[in-house]
C-alpha cells in the first residue's frame, strides 16, 4: 500500500472518530464531535513530555511546557499535573480547544490554552519543553480541507516547515523539541531534510509499536535540539 492509499484510509479513520467519554489509562477524557483522539499514542505523548519537564526540573524551578495541536488536551494536561510546571498549548480547530478546556475544568488543572494557526495567537515568550505529535501525511488525497483534518494532514508539510522556523524563536535557551511521527505514514526523509533546513539537529528519543486504527505501525518520537 502507497502513502497516498494509507491517506485515503486516514481520511476515513478521522472523519468517523468517535466522541463522548474515554478511559484513558484510569483518567476519564472528554472527547467531543470532531475531535481527533488517539487512546493509545495519547498518553505515551503525554509520558514523554513529562520526562522531559522532569528533566528541565532537575534543575529549575519552574518548567515552561508547550504542546502544540493538543485536540483534548489529554497530553499537556496530564503534564499540567506535575509540580512546577507552567503548561500552555494551542488548536487551530476551536472544538479542540473547547474540548481541552472542558478537560482542564474538570481534571483541576491549570494550563493556558490559544486556538489560531501554529502559534499565531500565542502570546510571546519562550519553552523549555516544545512538542508536536504531527500530521503523519504530507499527502492530500482530497476531502480534507475541514479543519478537523488538520490533525492527520498536513500537504507538502506547510505547516510543519513554518513550526520549525517558529521555534527558533519559541525554544528557550537549551530547550528541547519533540516531534512524534510515524515510519509508515509520515515521508521521514522529508521531515529529517526539513529538521535539517530549520537549524536543528535530532536524534530518536524513543520508539514503539501502536495501533493506528485496524494497522500496527510503528511511532518514534525526534528530539530536536539546535545546533
Amino acid at each position: 500500500m502507497d502513502k497516498l492509499e494509507l491517506a485515503t484510509l486516514g481520511r476515513g479513520y478521522i472523519d468517523k472518530s468517535p466522541y463522548g467519554i474515554f478511559d484513558v489509562r484510569g483518567q476519564e477524557v472528554i472527547v467531543l464531535p470532531t475531535v481527533f483522539i488517539e487512546t493509545t499514542h495519547t498518553p505515551i505523548f503525554g509520558e514523554l513530555i513529562g520526562e522531559l519537564a522532569n528533566r528541565v526540573l532537575q534543575t529549575k524551578n519552574q518548567c515552561r511546557v508547550f504542546e502544540m495541536g493538543m485536540g483534548t488536551g489529554t497530553a499537556i494536561l496530564t503534564v499540567a499535573k506535575m509540580k512546577g510546571v507552567l503548561a500552555s498549548a494551542s488548536d487551530i480547530a476551536p472544538m479542540a480547544v473547547l474540548n481541552a478546556k472542558a478537560n482542564a475544568l474538570w481534571w483541576g488543572v491549570e494550563c493556558d490554552i490559544y486556538q489560531g494557526n501554529l502559534f499565531e495567537n500565542v502570546p510571546e515568550g519562550q519553552f523549555d519543553v516544545i512538542a508536536w505529535n504531527i500530521p503523519f501525511f504530507k499527502e492530500n488525497p482530497g476531502g480534507v480541507e475541514d479543519v478537523k483534518f488538520r490533525a492527520g494532514f498536513d500537504p507538502d508539510y506547510k505547516y510543519l516547515t513554518q513550526f520549525l522556523a517558529d521555534c527558533q524563536n519559541r525554544l528557550a535557551e537549551n530547550g528541547q523539541l519533540m516531534l512524534g511521527v510515524d515510519y509508515s505514514m509520515c515521508d521521514i526523509d522529508s521531515i529529517y531534510e526539513l529538521i535539517e533546513q530549520a537549524g536543528f539537529k535530532s536524534q530518536v528519543f524513543r520508539e514503539m509499536n501502536l495501533t493506528w486504527g485496524a494497522m500496527d505501525v510503528v511511532c518514534a518520537f525526534l528530539l530536536l535540539e539546535r545546533k
